[in-house]
């Protein structure tokens, strides 16, 4: 049977950040969360935790990743933003010094001015009659008028940055302005008459934010940690309680009651009815506190379990309840994000809002139960869910596509950055910078993984690991130079960790080993380090079985083919190299990277390779001709991590751009829509000729432009122009759609460059210059300067033969006379 090539990878999910750190809202509804995320605010649908659109959003061209770095760094970031509490219209503020007002259905910008703040807006509020309150680092707070864009008053008052800014609607529907200065005063002002009404003092330190109680009740909390509870009718403190944390977030719970769940099972869906003021704060400590302000009682304290390691503790740094969900979604310094419910359905979900570098993927489970595993330039390994779901093309048929959620799962238990991942069926294996491996199993059910066994011998990070499809053994390799074969138990006990023992050591190479590799026999073992040689053993004792050199720079990774005798290495000398087992020898050496080859794997039954590079580009390599038959290019920056899955039907890859990008096989899919097109296409030039043969020209005119045929179209409407016809074109081109009459407009521009052609060209131009004028048809300034000069051109050339047709038949109405006479 003769195995067809895999040549057209696509990459149908791109995994990007979508919370770069900044403001975060709820939509009223609860069906969405807003993000900012560098120059543009990210919508999360929380039914399915993807990201379903951004304000503004991006071009729908396919582009790659640098082109999506540029496009990113053209476009205006975003500092702060607000959506008005009847989803009419989100209000961004931007860099360059401008507030614009968003149509939220439409997702399309309807306004935009310049803020008149001599810094800028760091604080926007917005209520429902559409006046927006900004703030920012000039002292100044403004009340604009939504619609016309219109300064209302510039209140005076506070001091330094605005920290805080906030609305409260009167029982006489007046509208009163908070805001919190760098002076920790907390100032108000009338919104009717923009009057300074009074202040409040009793911080110390940065307040951080406001919130209200039944508008009887002002709840402020600062970096002073603490909290205070002040009477708005008397304007006095009622009650200072202090957290002994550094607050920077607060949101009101419910006063008719929350749910409350804890990670320790302290608390099982404990109903809390309060009899005061409860809110939820959190700060620099990363905790969740749930406090009675006004009965000065504390409910509930989340333990942080984070604490064995300094690296892993966070900061919480905003937070936002949604009363139609019941759900509390928390922020945090390393950008994730938690939705904890505080209804009676218990639920936890952590959002990664942006990867950091991702150094090494691999995937769990079975195929109806899939997940991935990805190390993250962190202590913790992060389990996404693997959704595969069946799509309809244009074509009319079924496609499967993989999708990944943003929501995930967390895996604790190493101190340092996991550097790698191995895995084979349920088993994941991990080895970090903390000198240790874990073997955790995974779980179908709940998508989730334990860890089950610990290995702690090496004396540096270790960079490598591999398992045995047999599930006998671990091999793993450090920067100590030293190679271990770790004994792997058969059956694993649920309440306790099992240590690993160590059965064979071995000094492997002179300098770090980055890369191991088992091979399909689990005979043999290869190895590839940075003092240029890649080493084969035996999984027996550990002795050497032979020696490959020929690299001239370190390897970074080595992988046996599932079929043949051979082993792949890659290297940062820009090269791939396959080595044959039986003598140890080079059999061929594969170049197209630009940069070091940082990883690579078989695919299509070992019949081409896949490798990754620090150009950030991925190659497909056929190995019968050497050849590179496919680059693609998706990442901007060096790509870590590769995992073929299905034998190269889907493959992932990930980098330091902080990409996921899951790449689907469409060569089949394109074959067959390429073959359809050209059958479609043959179809139509028959009936392209059968029309011209006909003399059907106006019929014959639309399919020539739908065939992308210039020439025969030119010649149709010359015809027609000089059968007098050329009002029935008007006809043609209404029934055409927006693509083709770009396509048209681009023909008119090359056909009115020539004299012979111009006749033609201005009688199309005239019936698309309606199109033109109401904005359907767009023409960039380049094509509208050659159409403008070369029109001028041919309008004064007529002029000029109008001119002596005029003198030629003048002469000859004055020679008529004497003609007569003769």
């Amino acid at each position: 049977m003769s195995i067809k090539l895999r040549e057209i990878f696509k990459p149908e999910y791109v995994q990007k950040e979508f919370y770069t750190g900044g403001h975060i809202e709820w939509t009223p509804d609860g069906h969405n969360l807003l993000c900012q995320c560098g120059p543009r605010v990210s919508i999360l649908d929380i039914e399915t935790t993807t990201l379903v659109d951004t304000i503004p959003q991006r071009t729908g061209s396919v582009k790659t990743g640098d082109e999506e770095d540029e496009e990113d760094e053209c476009t205006d970031s975003v500092i702060t933003f607000t959506l008005d509490p009847t989803s009419k219209n989100l209000i961004t503020s931007h860099k360059s010094g401008l507030l614009c007002t968003w149509d939220w259905n439409e997702r399309k910008l309807t306004k935009s001015w310049r803020h008149l703040h001599k810094g800028p807006v760091i604080k926007l509020a917005i209520t429902n009659d559409q006046i927006i309150a900004s703030g920012g680092t000039d002292s100044i707070i403004r009340l604009w008028q939504s619609e016309k864009a219109h300064c209302l008053y510039a209140l005076h008052g506070a001091q330094g940055n605005t920290s805080a800014l906030k609305f409260l609607q009167l029982p006489n529907s007046e509208f009163w302005l908070f805001a919190a200065d760098m002076q920790c005063e907390i100032h108000v002002w009338s919104c009717n008459d923009g009057k300074h009404l009074f202040k409040l003092q009793g911080h110390f330190s940065t307040v951080t934010e406001l919130a209200f109680y039944k508008k009887q009740y002002l709840i402020s909390c600062g970096r002073d940690k603490v909290v205070i509870l002040w009477d708005l009718e008397s304007k006095l403190q009622l009650k200072m309680v202090a957290l002994y944390d550094c607050l920077e977030t607060m949101v009101v719970l419910p006063e008719e009651g929350f749910y409350l769940q804890d990670l320790d099972n302290e608390l099982k869906n404990t109903h809390v009815i309060p009899n005061g003021v409860c809110v939820a704060v959190g700060g620099e400590n990363g905790g969740l506190h749930v406090w009675d302000i006004k009965n000065n009682i504390p409910i509930f304290k989340e333990s942080n379990t984070d604490s064995q390691s300094i690296k892993s503790t966070k900061s919480i740094t905003n937070m936002i309840f949604n009363e139609i969900r019941s759900m509390l979604a928390i922020c945090y310094v390393d950008n994730t994000i938690t939705l904890q419910s505080f209804g009676p359905q218990h639920s936890k979900l952590t959002l990664i809002g942006s990867n950091d570098e991702i150094l090494d993927v691999a995937l769990l489970g079975n195929e109806c139960s899939r997940s991935l595993a990805v190390a993250i330039n962190s202590c913790d390994i992060y389990i996404f869910p693997w959704h595969k779901k069946r799509i309809e093309t244009d074509d009319n048929c079924e496609i499967d596509e993989v999708v990944l959620g943003v929501c995930c799962k967390r895996l604790k238990g190493h101190t340092d950055t996991v550097l790698c991942l191995a895995s084979y069926k349920n088993f994941l294996i991990s080895s970090s910078k903390d000198n240790s491996i874990r073997v955790w199993l995974y779980c179908n059910v709940n998508r989730t993984a334990k860890c089950v066994a610990i290995g702690a011998r090496h004396t540096g990070a270790i960079n490598t690991v591999a398992i045995s499809k047999s599930l006998e053994f671990i091999v793993s390799a450090s920067t100590d130079t030293t190679l271990k074969l770790w004994k792997l138990p058969k059956t694993f006990k649920s309440d306790e960790q099992h240590i690993l023992s160590v059965k064979l050591t071995e000094v492997g190479h002179e300098k770090d080993i980055n890369s191991i590799c088992i091979a399909p026999n689990y005979q043999t073992i290869a190895t590839g380090s940075q003092d240029k040689l890649v080493k084969v053993w035996s999984a027996n004792d550990l002795s050497v079985l032979g020696v490959c050199r020929g690299h001239k720079r370190g390897v970074w990774c080595v992988r046996f083919s599932p079929i043949d005798q051979v082993l792949l290495s890659s290297s940062a000398d820009t090269t791939l190299k396959i080595w044959s087992m039986s003598d140890y020898s080079c059999l061929k050496t594969l170049e197209s990277h630009d940069s070091s080859v940082l990883k690579g794997g078989f695919l299509n039954h070992g019949t081409q390779v896949a490798s990754c590079g620090g150009d950030g580009l991925v190659k497909i390599w056929c190995l019968k001709t050497s050849e590179c038959i496919a680059t693609l290019d998706k990442h901007s920056s060096k790509v870590w991590a590769l995992s073929i899955v299905d034998d190269g039907s889907i493959m992932v890859t990930g980098g330091s751009d902080s990409r996921l990008v899951v790449w689907h096989d469409r060569t089949e899919e394109v074959r067959i829509s390429e073959a359809a097109a050209s059958q479609t296409k043959a179809l139509q030039d028959q009936q392209l000729q059968n029309l011209l043969q006909n003399e059907q020209l106006l019929p014959a005119l639309k399919m020539s432009i739908i065939l992308e045929r210039p020439n025969t179209a030119l010649k149709i409407i010359q015809t027609l122009s000089k059968q007098g016809q050329g009002q029935d074109l008007k006809m043609v081109f209404q029934n055409i759609n927006q693509e083709q009459k770009e396509r048209l407009l681009d023909y008119v521009v090359d056909w009115n460059n020539n004299g012979k052609y111009c006749l033609a060209a201005q009688l199309v131009l005239n019936i698309l210059l309606e199109d033109i004028m109401m904005g359907k048809l767009t023409i960039n300034q380049e094509k509208l300067q050659g159409l403008m000069a070369y029109s001028e051109r041919h309008y004064r050339r007529l002029t000029t033969l109008v001119t002596n047709l005029q003198l030629l038949r003048y002469t000859t109405n004055c020679m008529a006379p004497h003609l007569s006479n003769e």
